[in-house]
């Protein structure tokens, strides 16, 4: 599997990204974010981290406002992975990768400030609802995942959730404790077409994510 993961000024979590993939044996490579053209690759990951800082600075001034996926929205590289997704490439976003997904209008909801107004970083016990790339197995099995963010509460209205929850979309869940907030514990969801996914927790960083990844592996394969 060749898989491509793009890289903003601040991402911290793409080695983290591109050695998960390399252990399994992928060919896994960076994408900067200047690039406007890139290769067809089975899979894209926008990996964790502060893209940009998550900061939006005001011209002559050395003021900002904490805007997640703000600026990471407006590089080239995103015309890319907008065709991509037009195409029905594989996507996934992790983390930040998340937020920027749902800020591009490709994932729903929204993603705001930790309830605790704190940087979260813990182990969190996340169980699968739906399946994850195509991937039934996984449903219903609980999975120890670290988080760690600021900016992770997922956010949509009630008939949004309930919209969601009939197409099979929320994919993943907080179980027993919910770091941010996040309305209804949603932890991971994915598109209508259910090819771009989007999950706060990082299954890079623990030896669970080999399930996330074989689930991955499936979906490339039959497609």
């Amino acid at each position: 599997m060749t898989v491509g993961i793009v890289r903003f000024p601040g991402s911290n979590c793409d080695f983290d990204v591109l050695k998960f993939f390399q252990r399994f044996g992928h060919k896994a490579e960076f994408i900067w974010y200047r690039e406007t053209k890139i290769k067809n690759y089975d899979l894209l990951v926008l990996p964790g981290g502060f893209a940009f800082g998550d900061r939006v600075y005001k011209k002559a001034t050395g003021k900002y406002v904490i805007d997640p996926g703000e600026q990471a929205l407006k590089s080239p590289v995103m015309k890319a992975v907008f065709q991509a997704a037009k195409g029905g490439k594989p996507i996934l976003g992790i983390c930040n990768g998340f937020k920027i997904l749902v800020k591009a209008g490709l994932l729903p909801g929204k993603i705001g400030q930790n309830k605790s107004r704190m940087f979260v970083c813990n182990w969190t016990d996340c169980q699968v609802k739906e399946a994850f790339f195509g991937d039934k197995t996984l449903v219903g099995k609980t999975f120890k995942i670290p988080v760690a963010h600021g900016y992770g509460r997922y956010q949509l209205g009630d008939r949004d959730y309930q919209q969601l929850k009939k197409n099979s979309q929320i994919f993943l869940e907080y179980k027993n404790f919910n770091p941010n907030g996040s309305f209804k514990n949603v932890a991971g969801v994915s598109n209508y077409e259910k090819n771009i996914f989007g999950m706060m927790p990082h299954p890079e960083r623990t030896t669970d994510g080999k399930y996330f990844m074989r689930a991955i592996e499936k979906y490339v394969q039959q497609n």
